[in-house]
């Protein structure tokens, strides 16, 4: 392990959860000036690490193993495989800027309804905070896009050059034909991993096909190719050479987690009443007769550890949970005839991880809270409008026309259909003057299509009353004949004309 640097001055407190450990600013000044010894470290519950060098991880297997890599497995294939797939004969996800409309799972979204956006991201909020304030930060440890990507280029690492040990010693080799083969066998994977995380990224945005296509006819428009050389070298330099560095460093929710964690949150502990003192042993070795705890002090947590940390030093905020140093210890527990759960998932109120976590009253409204919201969100979805109608008046200098005895208005009337059964409307007009709707009051959109019309309203010289005067166009079924249906659609707009004095 690397000179060790604490990174946050929290420390387990019996009295209240979570205190401040005033000793880690002691310890922080000695790391500065020289490597500390474990003297140095022993009264400091929190002396997590920075490796300045390489991380090397060593393969683990076991239930959170088996939890995160199914999870990977199912986010992988949506990502890679959404853009290929049609709904109704349209990308089932395509962000298409261009034509300014998102097409998600069958439903077409244009820029009107980027308020639906907005419920996007208050409940993404709403559910990351009650998942950290539940279960601490089970988003980074099985779900963030940069630990999915992380393990897969250490998969890939894993299989060129073998495990920790041999890595480290393939490092350690000079230069020859097997580690060249094996360096450049590795690095052309994961170049191959960042171009089709590349694609399949612009993919969402740029038709897939059409993108092929127009790579291999090398007619990418200019914005794609720089969106593609980004995220090629985003990912491989991320995935492959930052790794932790992004999760300690770039990533913010790693620094303001720690703000939403409770007495009550699950976060990975290490039991150290059970755990010290540490020592290795035999199986056979008896532990009251040597004064030993659990722990073998056999290091493999922290080899573990992707962004190599040592748990049985205390809570610490690069602490992503993904419970890989819980399985491999519970690993050494089997073997050595031990209790499993050294390392376990525990909250400061219920160290012994007795309590069910359901029980609490807090959990329940969280739960509550984060079903209601998506309830919510998704209620707003299927209740919002298929068809929506904008209508602009004439605004290009002149207010309104004298024609046939009366006054006209023009205006620019926009239908988007945006996923309505219907596709052939009528438009009509409802105010309390006499006014007429002139032009072509049929229309046909297609689904997820924008049609415009421009029409004239006209009203008689005498029946003027008012400078300006409400009109509200209505969009109805072009087979409707009786008006006294509501319509699908409607929106109110304004009608200019000179005062008639004499009906004043």
């Amino acid at each position: 392990m690397s000179e060790k640097i604490s990174l946050l001055n929290l420390s387990p407190s019996p009295a209240k959860g979570l205190a401040i450990d005033n000793n880690l600013d002691l310890t922080r000044k000695k790391a500065r000036g020289a490597t500390l010894s474990k003297t140095d470290l022993a009264g400091n519950s929190l002396s997590s690490v920075i490796n300045s060098g390489k991380i090397y991880t060593k393969r683990a297997s076991g239930y959170f193993q088996r939890l995160r890599r199914s999870i990977s497995y199912l986010l992988l294939t949506l990502f890679f495989v959404m853009p290929w797939l049609e709904i109704a004969g349209k990308p089932a996800v395509l962000f298409d800027l261009a034509a300014q409309k998102f097409h998600i799972l069958g439903m077409t979204f244009w820029p009107q309804d980027a308020i639906f956006l907005v419920y996007l991201l208050v409940l993404s909020c709403i559910l990351l905070v009650a998942a950290t304030l539940i279960i601490g930060r089970v988003w980074c440890g099985f779900s963030c896009p940069q630990t999915i990507w992380t393990f897969l280029f250490i998969w890939v690492e894993n299989k060129c050059e073998g495990d920790r040990n041999q890595r480290i010693k393939l490092d350690k080799q000079r230069w020859s034909h097997a580690k060249v083969l094996r360096k450049s066998i590795k690095h052309s994977l994961w170049i191959l991993l960042s171009l089709a995380t590349a694609y399949s990224f612009v993919g969402y945005f740029y038709p897939i096909k059409a993108l092929l296509i127009d790579t291999y006819n090398m007619q990418v428009h200019y914005l794609g190719v720089f969106w593609l050389i980004f995220f090629v070298l985003g990912t491989y330099i991320n995935a492959g050479w930052l790794r932790e560095q992004v999760c300690l460093h770039m990533c913010p929710y790693a620094r303001f987690q720690a703000v939403m964690y409770s007495e009550d949150t699950l976060v990975v502990t290490y039991d150290s009443q059970r755990g010290e003192h540490r020592g290795h042993r035999k199986a056979s070795t008896d532990l009251k007769a040597t004064g030993l705890g659990d722990c073998v002090d056999c290091s493999l947590c922290v080899q573990v550890c992707p962004v190599d940390i040592d748990i049985r030093d205390g809570m610490q905020y690069p602490c992503i949970d993904c419970g890989l140093c819980i399985d491999v210890c519970d690993t050494v527990m089997d073997k050595m005839g031990y209790a499993s759960g050294l390392i376990r998932f525990s909250s400061a109120n219920d160290p012994g991880g007795k309590r069910s976590l359901f029980s609490l009253p807090k959990i329940h409204w969280l739960i509550a809270l984060s079903l209601s919201a998506i309830l919510a969100f998704g209620y707003s979805l299927q209740a919002r409008d298929t068809l929506s109608i904008d209508v602009i008046r004439d605004r290009s200098g002149i207010l309104y026309r004298h024609r046939d005895g009366g006054i006209e208005n023009t205006y620019q009337v926009k239908i988007n259909n945006k996923g309505s059964e219907l596709e052939s409307f009528r438009l009509g007009i409802i105010a309390e003057a006499p006014f007429q709707l002139r032009g072509n009051h049929n229309i046909y959109v297609e689904i997820g299509k924008v049609d415009t019309l421009i029409v004239r309203v006209w009203i008689a010289q005498q029946d003027i009353n008012q400078y300006q005067s409400d009109i509200r166009f209505v969009v109805r079924p072009a087979n409707q004949t009786s008006g006294d249906e509501a319509p699908i659609a409607e929106q109110i707009s304004s009608f200019i004309a000179p005062v008639n004095k004499l009906n004043k």
